[in-house]
């Protein structure tokens, strides 16, 4: 499969895009997670059918370019983003598939725009991560003073440095449930820097650290749900020794499972089982874009 890397020109600096195959075929839209990057796609892309698949970073990872200093990262900006992307290739429907954050951003992107959108693929994920209406005070704070207090310190520490060696450990480890070295290196070719004899640096915006998502509880997303609904087939894969977000999340799980068009299948693994064990997900995703006439 042809693979080559360009650049998308955005309001804020440049948008770093991985395609795979031919732009003959049908558009599939990958988004990764936080701290990801498009990297994350490289090993279950090639077990996948062929399609034109459109692999972007974004912005503040990878190869694109951080989004503009000083405020914290809305999920708003990742909509923009992401829409820029989608306007460059001027298709009329794109398949969309999204893994953790990024999923959670197709969830709602193809919500807003569901005339875009013709399938929806999400990879151990479901939906923004709910509030209880009690909790909304101390979340907004704990943002506000994480935000400032990161800023503090990125503006009087330097960026640390490490050999490569270093680099893979830490991607390895710094996450809820450990990668594999060969995950953790597809990641770094997109986001390590190197400043000197082997010593590099990670190129991740640390704001990435403090997203700030909608706040909601459960009433309201499923309220949302219903007002927008799902108008594509989606196919939801989550790991089931996975429990990122779903402890959340289980009223909104619980009403997609009552829609006609989801599918929500379980495969052996933990969040990132779609980069560490992806012949495990592949069967899957092959299934779901093969089958035109879903029954979903």
């Amino acid at each position: 499969m042809d693979i080559k890397e360009i650049v998308i020109e955005a309001p804020w600096g440049k948008i770093a895009v991985k395609l795979w195959g031919s732009e003959a075929d049908k558009a599939i839209l990958t988004t990764h997670g936080i701290m990801d990057n498009a990297g994350s796609f490289d090993d279950l892309i090639p077990l996948l059918p062929k399609y034109f698949y459109i692999c972007m970073d974004l912005p503040g990872h990878g190869k694109s370019d951080p989004l503009p200093p000083i405020l914290p990262i809305h999920s708003a900006d990742y909509l923009l983003a992401i829409k820029v992307v989608v306007d460059y290739f001027q298709r009329d429907k794109y398949i969309y598939m999204g893994h953790s954050y990024g999923g959670q951003m197709g969830m709602l992107f193809s919500r807003l725009y569901p005339h875009l959108i013709e399938k929806l693929i999400l990879l151990d994920t479901l939906h923004f991560v709910t509030k209880p209406a009690d909790a909304f005070k101390s979340v907004m704070i704990t943002a506000i003073e994480e935000s400032l207090e990161l800023d503090r310190k990125t503006k009087t520490r330097s960026p640390p440095q490490y050999t490569y060696e270093e680099a893979v450990k830490k991607v390895m480890q710094a996450r809820r449930n450990p990668i594999s070295e060969r995950a953790a290196k597809n990641l770094l070719k997109r986001s390590l820097k190197k400043v000197g004899e082997d010593k590099f640096e990670l190129t991740i915006d640390q704001r990435l650290k403090f997203v700030l998502s909608p706040l909601h509880d459960n009433r309201y997303a499923i309220e949302v749900l219903k007002s927008a609904p799902l108008q594509c087939p989606v196919l939801i894969i989550l790991g089931e020794d996975s429990k990122i977000l779903r402890s959340f999340l289980l009223p909104v799980l619980e009403h997609l499972k009552r829609q006609k068009c989801v599918k929500i299948v379980y495969v052996k693994g933990d969040h990132d089982v779609h980069q560490v064990t992806p012949e495990r997900v592949a069967p899957f995703v092959c299934e779901f874009l093969n089958y035109n006439k879903s029954k979903l």
